[in-house]
């Protein structure tokens, strides 16, 4: 996608901020976001790119790639924090079940 303010090629899809960029997600126009200067733009996601459809394949997959490690570290760490927690639990009941312990004598 080609930034509309410095004309070069590196604008990637951006997530939704605000009222405006919700609103035209609804109708067909997405945020982007400029990698050279930052720039912030809606486009209609169904136009076609003038420059074929094979030139951002590169940088779609990266950004993929990074999406799927992020799930992934997101939901090992869950994983780690449960397992974790149910050791933990299983270790206080076993403390607290064992004979002899809050017995008097």
């Amino acid at each position: 996608m080609q930034c509309p303010k410095c004309k070069i090629d590196h604008a990637h899809r951006s997530h939704r901020s605000g009222l405006v960029e919700r609103l035209g997600s609804l109708i067909g126009y997405y945020p982007y976001r400029c990698r050279e200067c930052g720039h912030r733009f809606l486009q209609f996601r169904y136009a076609s790119p003038p420059e074929g459809p094979g030139k951002h394949l590169e940088a779609e997959r990266e950004i993929k790639s990074t999406r799927l490690r992020i799930r992934w570290q997101r939901k090992k760490r869950i994983v780690l924090l449960y397992g974790f927690s149910a050791l933990l639990f299983l270790g206080f009941l076993y403390y607290i079940t064992r004979p002899g312990t809050f017995s008097g004598n």
